[in-house]
């Protein structure tokens, strides 16, 4: 057992002895009675639907359920429990038209309110709280604007109720976005219901934080997830936005927060506003959110590489590679052991792809996603170049925590009018296999090209029983074709690739992690071998052929 394993599992035993505590007290009158409410005098308007564009729910057979059941809707417990917590976000209220649906509405949350008018564990979770209150809120048309006094009142007292619960358990919130969420609930609170100046100071102090644990002197994740930039970018605007909407003054901190983490979110964002498939991160269409970044004028300077992903684009060329160490132990809940994978674009077309985490599937799913052979990049012995905890307390609570890290020991990005150069190292193959990996990749715009340059030193005495596989994932809609020569064809939306290399090269199956609500079978392009010298060169190529 290691230092960093005792720790870990001593926090843990720390944490799931607070949460049973808690679950316990929630549950009593005593906390319910402390959550008492002084109705406020008076509420300002919120309502601004288009800022919940991220966050509202776009599954419409949820829409369907609700439109079908009414206020039935929460009878319903046989529909999965994702599908239970996003019904109970109010995510979807949005939805609903505003002249027809309005009573429809109504009737929906009274009977939540009947049903959830104390604490209740499995619908005031954090997440699904705040988000629940960000939609009341900007939803008003249906909730504190609803010409039924009571209804109002009752809606207004519950909201401030759940606020209260939030704030009073943030330091025990262990996913530091969670938090920022969870923040900007508070906040929304404080500045819609008169009366809680004193709330809405507390949540700035606890904002600016929060933010510092969070990112790194520049502005990037410290989880090193290309969606939780996202993610972050989204709460701080939001935010932000809250406050000019209440025509509060939006402090120093948050706009030269939201422009480090804006200029690295701009940075790492693909042509075809999507973000790699790195670390954590599953599809997620960005389009939208960047027409509203433009309308609501927030500009970001990319011009200085702060973040440690190499990513550069020459005409319809596009790269994006993984050149960063593993994150510390707070922040590698969603982390996967893909260093020195990459991903290439074609003309705003995925051709070589990661197979992105699935995180929100249960099973070993999770275990086989954060592998290193789940991404685009070399293996050795089928081993991943980080090690993770087994333990599934210590997964509980602290996710992909690594047992052994790797460190990337060096990186450069070069590019010309005709050329991109891409070359990293790392060490995590080294304890294990005495082995050091190095990868180089050029783009020559005028051959039509992708060359790779696999460089695997292994000291002389470690040599015996060595075995390289080198993985090259497609997305499900690529299709692989093996010649009798022994080249992969790839073909996807009308392009054509031809991939050479001169070591063994097959088609192998594999899953696509990175839509949200499904898994996919695809398929991977596979080189393997045997390291027989101490310095070992594994060359291939990626042609366009039309």
């Amino acid at each position: 057992m290691n230092l960093r394993f005792i720790r870990l599992l001593i926090y843990s035993l720390i944490k799931l002895s607070l949460e049973k505590i808690k679950k316990i007290y929630f549950t009593t009158k005593y906390y319910n009675n402390s959550l008492k409410v002084t109705p406020p005098s008076r509420s300002y308007d919120m309502n601004n639907v288009p800022l919940l564009l991220e966050l509202e729910d776009k599954n419409l057979k949820r829409i369907e359920l609700i439109n079908r059941f009414q206020k039935n809707i929460w009878k319903l417990e046989n529909i999965g429990q994702k599908n239970l917590s996003e019904l109970h976000k109010f995510s979807w209220l949005s939805k609903l038209d505003i002249k027809n649906q309005k009573q429809l509405a109504k009737n929906i949350m009274i009977e939540w309110l009947r049903k959830n008018q104390n604490y209740n564990q499995k619908n005031w979770e954090h997440d699904v709280t705040a988000t629940r209150l960000i939609f009341w809120i900007c939803c008003s048309h249906f909730t504190i604007r609803n010409d039924d006094m009571v209804f109002r009142s009752a809606l207004t007292n519950n909201m401030i109720k759940q606020a209260l619960h939030l704030n009073k358990n943030l330091k025990f919130i262990n996913n530091n976005l969670e938090k920022i969420l969870v923040l900007a609930a508070l906040v929304l609170v404080s500045v819609t219901f008169e009366g809680n100046q004193k709330l809405f100071q507390s949540s700035m102090k606890n904002l600016s934080k929060e933010i510092k644990d969070l990112i790194d002197r520049n502005g990037f994740v410290e989880s090193k997830n290309p969606e939780d930039q996202f993610w972050l970018l989204h709460h701080l605007v939001l935010i932000r936005e809250f406050l000019i909407f209440s025509q509060n003054t939006v402090p120093e901190f948050l706009d030269q927060n939201i422009q480090k983490v804006g200029s690295n979110y701009k940075g790492m964002l693909l042509s075809n506003n999507f973000l790699p498939l790195f670390n954590g991160a599953k599809n997620r269409d960005t389009s939208e959110y960047n027409k509203f970044l433009k309308a609501k004028n927030y500009t970001f300077d990319k011009k200085k590489q702060t973040h440690a992903y190499l990513i550069a684009k020459l005409k319809k060329y596009e790269i994006a590679l993984d050149a960063n160490d593993p994150p510390s132990d707070l922040f590698s809940h969603n982390y996967q052991a893909g260093c020195l994978s990459f991903e290439f674009i074609y003309n705003g077309k995925k051709v070589i792809s990661n197979c992105g985490s699935a995180n929100n599937f249960g099973g070993e799913l999770p275990f086989l996603s954060q592998t290193t052979a789940a991404h685009s990049t070399l293996t050795i012995n089928d081993t991943s170049s980080c090690l993770f905890q087994k333990n599934p307390l210590i997964r509980t609570f602290y996710g992909n925590s690594l047992i052994q890290k790797l460190k990337v020991y060096k990186k450069d990005l070069n590019s010309d009018k005709n050329t991109i150069s891409v070359i990293a190292g790392h060490n995590g193959y080294q304890k294990k296999y005495n082995a050091v990996y190095e990868r180089k990749i050029v783009i020559s715009e005028e051959e039509e090209k992708v060359s790779g340059d696999e460089l695997i030193i292994v000291a002389k005495k470690d040599l015996a029983f060595l075995n390289f596989s080198l993985r090259f994932h497609v997305t499900p809609e690529a299709k692989l074709v093996q010649t009798q020569g022994g080249d992969i064809l790839l073909s996807i939306d009308n392009q054509g690739w031809r991939f050479k290399c001169a070591h063994v090269v097959k088609i192998e199956d594999s899953l696509y992690f990175a839509s949200y609500d499904k898994i996919t079978e695809s398929k991977c392009i596979l080189v393997e071998g045997t390291l027989k010298d101490k310095v070992n060169n594994i060359n291939w190529s990626l042609e366009k052929t039309n």
